[in-house]
C-alpha cells in the first residue's frame, strides 16, 4: 500500500487492543509516528513494545478519554514529543453487556455516553489546536449505529451521535480543509466484543457473509481514510460488516 504516511503524526486512542492496536500496528509499519493512547496500562505498554521493536516511533499516554482534563493534557504532551498531528483517530470505546430497557442502569448510561460519545468528541476537539491544516479526523462509529440491536440503547445512542457529530465537524473544518470521517465496524473480532457471553453467537445471524471483521480489515480501511489517498473524503461514513447494514 502507499498511504504516504513516512513521518506523519497519527493519535490513535484505545491503542492497547483491537481495532486501535491493529491500527496502530499498521500505521507504525507504513512509516507514520504514533502517539497512542488507552487507560489499560499493560495492553498500551504492549503495543508500544511491539511498534519499537519493529523500528518504528511511538509515545504513550495512559490515559481515560472520559477525563477531559488528562485526556487533553496527554494529548498536548504527545503533540509536543512528537510534533503536530496529521491524524487523528478517536477509537477507544466500552460495550456493556446488553440490557433490557426496564434494567437500564442510568449510572452505565453515563460511562457509556462519558467515553464512547463525549470522548470521542473530546479526544477530536482537545486535539483540534495541534492538528496541521489538511489533516484527516477518524471517529470509530457502529453497524449499530445503523442497525441497531435491543439491549444496547446507551451504546447504540453514543455512536449513532457519533455519526452525526462527523458530518457537523466536517462541516465547520472544511475551511482548514480538515476532514472528517467515520469508519463503521460491524461484529468485529475484539477482546471487547469477545468478553461478552453470547454476543458473536446472537450476532453472526445477522451478518451476511457470515464471518467476524478482522480488526486488521478495519485498519486499512481507518489508514486509507486518514492519508492522502482521500483527500476529497469528508463527513462519510463507512461500513466494515460483512453486508450487516445493506438491508
Amino acid at each position: 500500500m502507499d498511504l504516504r504516511l513516512d513521518g506523519r503524526v497519527v493519535l490513535i486512542t484505545g491503542a492497547a487492543s483491537g481495532i486501535g492496536r491493529a491500527t496502530t500496528l499498521l500505521a507504525a509499519a507504513e512509516g507514520a509516528v504514533i502517539a497512542a493512547i488507552d487507560v489499560d496500562a499493560e495492553g498500551l505498554d504492549s503495543t508500544v513494545a511491539a511498534v519499537r521493536t519493529a523500528g518504528g516511533r511511538i509515545g504513550g499516554r495512559v490515559t481515560d478519554v472520559a477525563d477531559r482534563g488528562s485526556l487533553a493534557a496527554s494529548i498536548n504532551s504527545l503533540a509536543t514529543e512528537l510534533g503536530p498531528f496529521h491524524g487523528v483517530f478517536a477509537n477507544a470505546a466500552i460495550l456493556p453487556p446488553p440490557v433490557p430497557i426496564e434494567k437500564l442502569d442510568w449510572d452505565l448510561w453515563d460511562q457509556v455516553l462519558a467515553v464512547n460519545l463525549t470522548g470521542a468528541v473530546s479526544t477530536l476537539v482537545s486535539s483540534l489546536s495541534r492538528v496541521v491544516d489538511g489533516g484527516s479526523l477518524l471517529i470509530n462509529g457502529s453497524s449499530m449505529a445503523i442497525r441497531p440491536r435491543g439491549g444496547r440503547l446507551a451504546y447504540v445512542a453514543a455512536k449513532a451521535g457519533l455519526h452525526a457529530a462527523a458530518k457537523a465537524l466536517a462541516l465547520e473544518l472544511a475551511p482548514r480543509r480538515i476532514r472528517v470521517n467515520v469508519v463503521a465496524p460491524g461484529l468485529t473480532d475484539t477482546p471487547m466484543v469477545r468478553r461478552i457471553p453470547g454476543h458473536i453467537e446472537s450476532g453472526l445471524p445477522s451478518v451476511p457473509l457470515g464471518e467476524l471483521v478482522l480488526p486488521a480489515e478495519v485498519a486499512v480501511l481507518a489508514l486509507q481514510l486518514l492519508s492522502d489517498n482521500a483527500r476529497h473524503v469528508t463527513g462519510a461514513v463507512f461500513s466494515v460488516d460483512g453486508g450487516r447494514t445493506a438491508g
